[in-house]
């Protein structure tokens, strides 16, 4: 990972257990800064979207709305079994969000979390 790649900023829309996990990433033990991925302010400033649990069809919307509006580059991580396929919801995905990363599990562990992150950052330019 080239010490030179922008600073992640991100925004999540957690409505589901795995904001539990989220917390236990961002503490000193993890410490997600130390990859470059910080908290965004605002959502005009996000470049990640983090997609934690299920979205019913008119939250699908309301996210795809915020994604057009963030700024390029931008990069998608579903978080959680809920988010990757539906889980216990059939249907209720991330929907038409183009996913960079997967991050399964219910919930998912903060390293893997984390790894999930560190290959966001390899693929990013």
């Amino acid at each position: 990972m080239s010490p030179l790649k922008p600073t992640l900023k991100y925004m999540r829309v957690g409505i589901s257990c795995c904001g539990d996990d989220w917390i236990q990433t961002e503490s000193s033990r993890y410490d997600l800064e130390r990859l470059g991925c910080v908290p965004a302010e605002q959502g005009e400033q996000a470049n990640l979207l983090i997609i934690q649990g299920s979205l019913n069809s008119v939250l699908q919307v309301e996210v795809l709305k915020f994604f057009e509006a963030m700024p390029s580059p931008k990069y998608v991580m579903a978080v959680g079994t809920c988010a990757c396929g539906g889980g216990l919801f059939p249907g209720a995905g991330v929907g038409a969000l183009p996913v960079n990363v997967y991050v399964t599990g219910c919930p998912p562990r903060p390293e893997a979390i984390m790894n999930g992150v560190i290959s966001l950052r390899e693929v990013q330019p």
